[in-house]
């Protein structure tokens, strides 16, 4: 494998690991909006830590996909 090759998979990899945690934040999140719901107060579900944690999540998982792209695209250009 050439180095460009191995950083576009190291890269790749990274990315399903932040995709990974990002499902599991998500799931996270759905049982205390479930909760939320059962309460009467879905929206109070929105101010809890678990939405800031898949919001995070989300926000890493796009960054490191951004970054398999760009990667992935330079190849591409040179």
């Amino acid at each position: 494998m050439t180095d460009w090759t191995e950083e576009v998979a190291a890269a790749e990899r990274q990315a399903e690991r932040f995709q990974a945690a990002e499902s599991q934040a998500e799931e996270k999140f759905h049982l205390v909006r479930d909760q939320a719901e059962r309460a009467g107060d879905a929206d109070r579900a929105l101010e809890s830590p678990e939405f800031q944690q898949w919001m995070n999540a989300r926000h890493a998982t796009d960054l490191a996909w951004g970054s398999w792209s760009l990667l992935k695209d330079a190849k591409s250009r040179s």
